[in-house]
């Protein structure tokens, strides 16, 4: 069953395509898909059709079939007649051309093959740009710069940190501009373009770059910034890093030939536009009756790897070409601040917590008379939500339908920045259905499934089995937490209950939403309950609940596991004793198992842990060393540079206090491993399964290999070896933090399903 559900298509963007005919609405929508055979993931695509307006679309909407696409990223121009493609396309010996597109009112205008002018292209939400020029005759995106020729003869040999965790080799992002011109009566040749690349600027390393609303010639970017020590800290999951936003005023292309390499073009200025304190990205352009808006969202730089996300911006109305630098009076407005700490059964908004970026397009403008929205998708406790944020007042207003029970957790994909929105949506017994949103003038919403997905009748019914619920915990003296509950609806076997994980996230500033999980409904399916705890740290809770695990981590979080899987017990959906309760979980999520099985060691009888942290004070081989010293509640300074301006340089000069970030001394060595699992190896007796991948940027692999030889030799003892105690390791070569690979997915799903299952022996259910 794992691998039908496996291979249910999970949406990852949309678009609205032009149509020739107004009364029909064309809808993009891109998929990823696990393909076990090929051991691949896919890319493909559909198209839905349905007719223009609102009205009941259940009936109306038709969909293409699913195709493999090459297209890795896909932009409609302002005006809706032009569309951009990014496209890997593969040649006879396996190696792919890469392809920038550009489409006019359906034909096809430009085709330029870049493959020889620099590397892959980044589309990832972390540095990936991809923007129409207002001109429309120009592209912006980033991909990985050529390395430049050089004299020096140790220039290949010289250290350049890549992204980090999830974005391995990506060491040179650059920014490229394709440009041409249109054909007009007086020149009707045929679109000849023109590519550029920024000049780099020593320091900081741009992405997420769109284009002025008002001119060509100025770019808005995130700028990536170096620590003092030469350090690049990975972002993939970080929102607090050295990130500002910066103005780039560019020079005018001396040519509009096409070089190897491509022609380089000039800073004129740069101005970073943000606090150093302040950990900004996702940088957007809102036009609305001839205003136009920067936003973007930020978070505070330092501590916690996610917290509270604000939300800014900034009028750039009159930010044009001749404009050296934006005005001194020009100031940002903060539309959403922190909450500290919403209302105890969270109906009250409880601050903002988005995915690392807005979506590309993302207002909603009801009527003329309205001002414009910010849709965005939020955690709000264990469910994900549509948020319309006010770009006038900063008021947010909850779009989500509450007829769902609340276990729906919704994602933003699209809108048409007038009156329509494309979600996904997904429960935990339901997978992703693609819904669109017609707002009234009056900024009301309806929501209208378009597209669902094809199961087979053996999984329809499976899936109907689920029961979910999400349980409130409370923990005595503290804030109160809760748990998502996945069961199935079974007998009792004999009066005995289903055997019980406790599966807790990762971190540990994730949270578990009520999302559909193809590996979490597998193992209900095999025979258990799952306890889904969102302990304390959890974005979702308002800043406080996030703020009071720094320093405790190994103490409150697992406070939150146990009395969640004791609170379940007390209310008669598990019970306790052996084989009838277990534990799993992944980096933080290991290190949480980990704890358990050694501060209560007759409670858990077997455990699994992907790439755990064992021993915090192992910081050699990590992207993120400050994790180990925020969370535990030690200093580690990170701030970027001031608000700037840089004229004709293209170095980062200005000078900002020195902060220079600490080394593990020797109490905070003892103070790290303190807190850490390997302080109750002694206790333990529970049966682990360690599942390791080798290319883990993010914790050590020596850890979990480290923890496997020490339990190796004390599960070797006659006391712990007669009554079961094991260990065991299976080791991934390649994969990396998540194990989200295909093959490493599925085995790791076996390998959990199968160790549980011995463990649970002879038991009745």
């Amino acid at each position: 069953m794992y691998t039908q559900l496996a291979e249910i298509p999970v949406p990852t963007s949309a678009q609205f395509i032009p149509s020739q005919d107004p009364g029909q609405t064309i809808v993009q929508l891109n998929f990823s898909v696990k393909d076990h055979d090929r051991n691949v993931k896919r890319s493909m695509s559909k198209n839905v059709v349905f007719p223009s307006g609102a009205g009941q679309l259940e009936n109306g909407a038709i969909s293409t079939p699913l195709l493999d696409t090459d297209v890795v990223a896909q932009i409609v121009s302002p005006t809706k007649q032009k569309r951009a493609t990014l496209r890997n396309v593969k040649r006879a010996n396996g190696s792919s051309n890469r392809i920038v597109e550009v489409w006019n009112e359906g034909l096809l205008q430009i085709s330029q093959n870049v493959t020889d002018y620099h590397g892959d292209f980044y589309t990832d939400e972390y540095v990936g740009s991809f923007s129409f020029a207002p001109s429309e005759c120009a592209v912006v995106y980033t991909a990985e710069g050529n390395a430049p020729e050089s004299k020096d003869p140790y220039s290949k040999f010289r250290f350049n940190p890549d992204f980090g965790e999830g974005l391995p080799g990506k060491k040179r992002p650059t920014t490229f501009i394709l440009s041409w011109k249109d054909s007009s009566a007086e020149d009707p040749s045929p679109s000849k373009a023109s590519l550029v690349q920024m000049k780099p600027f020593e320091g900081v390393r741009f992405g997420q770059a769109v284009f002025s609303p008002n001119t060509d010639s100025i770019i808005y970017a995130t700028g990536y910034e170096f620590t003092t020590d030469g350090r690049f800290l990975g972002i993939k999951g970080c929102y607090n890093r050295p990130t500002g936003i910066w103005r780039l005023r560019i020079a005018t292309p001396a040519s509009s030939e096409i070089t190897k390499p491509p022609a380089s073009v000039e800073i004129v200025t740069a101005q970073k536009l943000t606090l150093p304190l302040l950990s900004c990205r996702s940088p957007r352009i809102l036009n609305n009756n001839g205003k136009s808006t920067l936003l973007w969202l930020a978070s505070r730089s330092g501590g916690a790897h996610v917290a509270s996300s604000t939300l800014h911006s900034l009028d750039i109305t009159y930010d044009d070409a001749e404009s050296e630098q934006l005005s001194d009076s020009a100031s940002s407005r903060t539309l959403v601040d922190i909450v500290e700490m919403p209302d105890l059964h969270l109906t009250m908004f409880p601050g903002l917590y988005p995915a690392f970026n807005l979506p590309t397009s993302f207002s909603i403008i009801p009527s003329d008379s309205a001002s414009p929205s910010v849709l965005v998708a939020s955690q709000w406790g264990s469910r994900t939500t549509v948020l319309a944020i006010s770009t006038d007042t900063g008021a947010v207003n909850n779009l989500t339908p509450d007829s769902d029970n609340n276990l729906f957790s919704w994602t933003v994909l699209v809108t048409d920045n007038r009156s329509r929105v494309i979600c996904s949506r997904s429960a935990p017994s339901v997978p992703y259905e693609i819904v669109i949103g017609n707002f009234d003038s009056s900024g009301d919403v309806s929501w209208n499934v378009i597209d669902r997905p094809a199961l087979s009748k053996g999984v329809a019914k499976a899936l109907s089995t689920i029961r979910a619920s999400v349980i409130p915990i409370r923990t005595a003296g503290r804030l109160w937490d809760e748990t998502i509950v996945l069961q199935e609806e079974k007998k009792e076997v004999r009066g005995s209950k289903p055997p019980c994980i406790t599966s807790p996230h990762g971190g540990p500033h994730g949270t578990t939403s009520t999302a559909f999980s193809p590996n979490n409904i597998a193992l209900v399916l095999e025979g258990y309950t799952l306890s889904l705890p969102n302990y304390t740290g959890s974005p979702g809770y308002g800043e406080k609940f996030i703020q009071d695990l720094i320093g405790r981590c190994g103490d409150y979080d697992v406070q939150n596991c146990i009395a969640a899987a004791e609170h379940l017990i007390k209310l008669g959906i598990s019970e306790r004793g052996p084989g009838k309760q277990f534990v799993a979980g992944g980096s933080h999520g290991g290190f949480l198992a980990a704890h358990l099985i050694g501060q209560f060691p007759d409670f858990f009888s077997a455990a699994v842990l992907r790439n755990p942290v064992i021993s915090a004070g192992d910081i050699s081989n990590t992207d993120i060393p400050d994790w180990y010293f925020s969370e535990f509640g030690l200093g580690y300074p990170i701030s970027s540079s001031p608000i700037s301006s840089y004229q004709g340089d293209s170095k980062l000069t200005q000078s900002f206090p020195s902060q220079i970030p600490p080394l593990v001394s020797v109490d905070a060595f003892a103070k790290l491993q303190a807190a850490s699992p390997t302080a109750y190896l002694d206790d333990m007796k529970a049966p682990v399964l360690l599942l390791m991948g080798t290319a883990d940027r993010r914790v050590a692999p020596a850890q979990g290999f480290l923890f496997y030889h020490a339990l190796k030799a004390r599960y070797s003892q006659t006391d712990k070896a007669d009554k079961g105690a094991k260990v065991d390791i299976l080791v991934f070569e390649g994969e990396s933090h998540p194990l989200d690979g295909v093959e490493a997915s599925r085995v790791s799903f076996e390998a959990t399903r199968d160790w549980f299952k011995e463990a649970r022996g002879a038991v009745p259910y």
